[in-house]
């Protein structure tokens, strides 16, 4: 069987002569997809096949897509003038094949810049986190493409191949379009792939050191690093920063709270700077900088800390010794400074980045007052009086006074705006040591003599101001411990050891001798009896036996006993009933330190004689 059709043409018949017409005969491929045209000679004076008797056979079988151009039908008809001849006269289109499926990860791309002096490589910049933006794109599917359609030379169509499709999903954390072309990270993070699955952890974990292993790290998110942070690296997120180590002399950069479980140790060779909290064991020789609180949980030694919040220090060892420390609104440790006069700066009551700026302006004032000295006394000078040099150095002498102009007037511009926390307080809960210098807003002050249990303030006038060490405190003035006056003996009773020891450093440090201590009313009128104090400030509420229980105890053994309760908000009631047992005043918790201070000192100091009833 012959799967090819065909169709014959003549161009004119046979003549009377014997002479015959060329013919041309068509014949169609079984798919369709060729057509080859058979040219027969004509014979003695008979007509040749030309151009339009191959288009015609190509119509009457149907041909009508990719015939050739007609020069080079022509060429053939020429050439069956004498000899049969065939050729391809029209050829269909194959149906094409699509491109396949890509998938393009953009935190995949290399951005490495070429490098022409090897020299200039620094190992630092490794590039091996990677880290996106919420809102980025971070995968780009390009869709299967489908084949151009085919054509038979009879113009029949067939439709093209589809290229092989890739699969892809979003994961945790990241959202895709609806024809899932584009996924997006839903927040900061490392992408990550796994299982044709897109992610982004918000965390990046790093199992050791920060080192030329991993490079310098620049991440969007959060950090979690093992190891230490090692000499020379740049560490920069977006989010937390924890470090399992310590930070040596590296750059510590965070946009959230920075958490080093070792310490920080950088040689004032790097700094660690955080939009919020910055905590360590301890701080040693290093800048810190904390737009929220700096907390040290041993120690902070010879270092610049900067908070825009609270620097703290109090476990049982917790020591700031030497160096420039600035907290806006709190400075509080169990040692401040150290028994041997380190120099340590203790600066509250302003905000640190205002107060650099300052401090550098009035730096570079400084400098340009003596160099335009310096300049004034050598023009004084005969010597060089006249001239192209004393030309010159006026010249520079104007440049400069111009300069201290506008220096001075921006200072005076930004002092106007500085603001100053009148609550800012210095706390040391054991001792402030001898030779701390504290600045409380605009007031200086040299600790001459170690002060104990001491919270330093400023005062109405200016200066700065003395009051107990108490979370709670304020501005207040006390009896100094060096009084010649007899110390006033007090009994403090209360069931909870925290409250006792407020009252005993509250008292203590205005010139009260506390002389005993009891968590009972029961044991408090035994102590009474045992140490006769001036003054007993007895908690209302106990477990075992109450405060006004013991009141009545005590004025039974001593109708002359000054007893002071303490009351908490809303036991007016049990207030009043005190006052009808005989008590002479009361105390409201939380603890104002001036309040305490002046209710004891008052009732210490009444007359029994003429105030009994």
């Amino acid at each position: 069987m012959n799967d090819n059709t065909s169709a014959q043409s003549k161009t004119g018949g046979t003549t009377m002569s014997g002479s015959q017409d060329g013919a041309v005969n068509i014949e169609v491929s079984g798919d369709e997809m060729q057509a080859v045209a058979f040219i027969m000679p004509p014979v003695l004076t008979g007509k040749a096949v030309d151009v339009p008797d191959v288009k015609r056979a190509l119509k009457q079988a149907g041909v009508v897509f990719g015939i050739v151009n007609n020069e080079r039908i022509a060429s053939f008809c020429e050439e069956g003038r004498l000899m049969p001849v065939d050729f391809l006269a029209a050829a269909g289109s194959q149906p094409g094949a699509g491109e396949d499926a890509s998938i393009t990860y953009t935190w995949m791309k290399d951005d490495a810049k070429a490098i022409d002096d090897v020299a200039k490589i620094d190992f630092r910049e490794l590039n091996i986190v990677k880290s996106v933006k919420g809102g980025d794109v971070i995968a780009v599917r390009k869709p299967p493409t489908r084949g151009q359609e085919g054509v038979t030379v009879t113009g029949k169509k067939t439709p093209g191949e589809w290229g092989s499709d890739v699969s892809v999903k979003a994961g945790a954390n990241v959202t895709s379009n609806p024809d899932n072309t584009q996924f997006i990270a839903a927040l900061d993070g490392s992408p990550k792939l796994s299982d044709n699955t897109v992610s982004v952890d918000p965390v990046y974990r790093i199992a050791g050191d920060v080192d030329y292993s991993t490079g310098n790290i620049n991440f969007a998110g959060a950090l979690e690093i093992k190891g230490n942070v090692q000499d020379g690296f740049v560490v920069k997120a977006e989010g937390n920063i924890s470090i399992g180590g310590n930070v040596q002399a590296a750059e510590v950069i965070s946009g959230g709270d920075v958490a080093v479980a070792g310490g920080i140790i950088t040689r004032h060779e790097g700094t660690v700077y955080a939009k919020g909290t910055i905590s360590a064991k301890f701080i040693e020789n290093s800048v810190v900088e904390a737009d929220s609180d700096v907390i040290a949980d041993r120690a902070i030694i010879n270092s610049k800390v900067r908070s825009n919040n609270r620097i703290i220090c109090t476990s049982r060892e917790g020591k700031i010794m030497g160096g420039d420390i600035m907290a806006f609104h709190e400075i509080r440790a169990k040692h401040l400074g150290t028994e041997k006069e380190t120099a340590t700066v203790l600066r509250a009551g302003f905000k640190f980045d205002v107060f650099l700026k300052l401090a550098a302006l009035e730096e570079k004032l400084a400098k340009i007052l003596f160099e335009s000295e310096r300049i004034r006394k050598s023009l004084s000078s005969t010597k060089i009086a006249q001239g192209d040099a004393a030309m010159n150095m006026k010249k520079t002498l104007a440049q400069l006074d111009a300069q201290k102009v506008a220096i001075q007037q921006h200072l005076a511009a930004m002092r106007s705006k500085v603001q100053v926390n009148p609550f800012a307080t210095v706390k040391g809960e054991e001792f402030i040591h001898p030779g701390a210098v504290i600045y409380i807003g605009g007031a200086r002050e040299r600790v001459a003599k170690a002060l104990k249990f001491a919270t330093l303030s400023a005062d109405k006038e200016g200066g700065i101001a003395l009051s107990a060490y108490d979370e709670l405190s304020r501005s207040v003035k006390t009896t100094s411990v060096g009084s010649k006056e007899k110390q006033k003996t007090v009994l403090v009773v209360d069931d909870a050891k925290f409250m006792r020891n407020k009252l005993r450093n509250i008292l203590e440090n205005a010139n009260f001798k506390v002389v005993a201590e009891a968590e009972d009313g029961r044991d408090a009128v035994a102590l009474y009896n045992k140490h006769k104090p001036d003054v007993v400030t007895m908690d209302i509420t106990m477990p075992n036996v109450d405060g006004i229980t013991s009141l009545r105890a005590i004025k039974k053994l001593d109708p002359k006993a000054r007893v002071v309760m303490i009351s908490a908000l809303g036991q007016k009631d049990k207030v009043r009933d005190s006052i009808i047992a005989g008590a002479m005043d009361f105390v409201i918790k939380p603890f104002i330190p001036e309040k305490v201070v002046e209710i004891i000192a008052r009732i210490a100091g009444k007359d029994q004689g003429k105030d009994a009833n």
